[in-house]
């Protein structure tokens, strides 16, 4: 979070900058019409990491004892940043300082992380498990109703609406005493979006913006079967990734 608010930060100062260099004439602006522009900045992906199993059943692989170690190894979380690029476009009307507006938007997100954990097992101490979760997401979409303020030159907004990513989570279980399984699951996810943005007005037609994005996607899972061929027995591991992302971004905008 601390880098977010440093690249928000720096995103920020650079719109007050280049607003400051074209200043020098008064403008009272109407930021009805349509718009079309592109957008870099930093993405960061997260994902929160799970597992669960079970035993009892005649031909389980796993011991009692051994389910709590494999679910609690199984939890923790993947994060990575990542450059952003995008594009977005949209349509808007302005009633006295009011704005309202609707947008849609693509940009990249170039995921791609991994974790592996394990320990021994309780039941067995001399032999090992590990549990290996990857997720990759290469980009996501939006479409967003826009709420503002306008002040000449300026436009403040609050902004909502639907998400979408297509997330893909890889899954895979060994041991030393020969059991393994994997699995793998690529799902298109629509989730929800919300930020917050400034907007200010360089000329009639061009505009610079600073936003702010945090979009959830929900749940992607997997169904590891695992298998012992020597000992003829086998465990199924349900695993499960929770997708988010937070966007910031500068933006150039030209609007018609």
């Amino acid at each position: 979070m601390r880098n977010s608010h440093l690249v928000l930060a720096g995103l920020f100062g650079a719109v007050n900058l280049m607003s400051a260099a074209y200043a020098q004439t008064p403008l009272t602006r109407d930021w009805s019409g349509a718009y079309f522009g592109g957008s870099l900045g930093s993405a960061e992906g997260s994902a929160d990491t799970r597992a669960s199993t079970n035993s009892g059943f005649p031909t389980s692989y796993f011991q009692p004892r051994s389910v709590p170690q494999v679910e609690d190894a199984a939890e923790g979380q993947l994060s990575q940043w990542n450059l952003s690029g995008g594009l977005f476009a949209g349509y808007g009307q302005q009633f006295g300082k009011l704005y309202v507006g609707v947008e849609g938007s693509a940009n990249s997100l170039s995921f791609d992380e991994s974790r592996t954990s394990g320990a021994s097992y309780i039941v067995a101490p001399t032999l090992q498990f590990s549990y290996t979760q990857s997720v990759e997401a290469d980009w996501q979409a939006t479409l967003r109703g826009r709420l503002g303020w306008a002040e000449d030159r300026w436009l403040a907004y609050v902004t909502g609406g639907a998400a979408v990513s297509q997330i893909r989570l890889d899954t895979a279980f060994s041991d030393t005493s020969g059991a393994n399984g994997r699995d793998s699951n690529t799902d298109t996810k629509w989730g929800w979006v919300l930020g917050l943005g400034g907007e200010y007005a360089l000329n009639d037609n061009w505009t610079i913006r600073g936003e702010y994005l945090y979009a959830d996607f929900g749940k992607v899972s997997t169904d590891t079967v695992i298998t012992n061929a020597s000992a003829s027995r086998f465990n199924n591991i349900k695993g499960s990734a929770e997708f988010k992302t937070q966007t910031v971004s500068l933006g150039m905008a030209y609007r018609f």
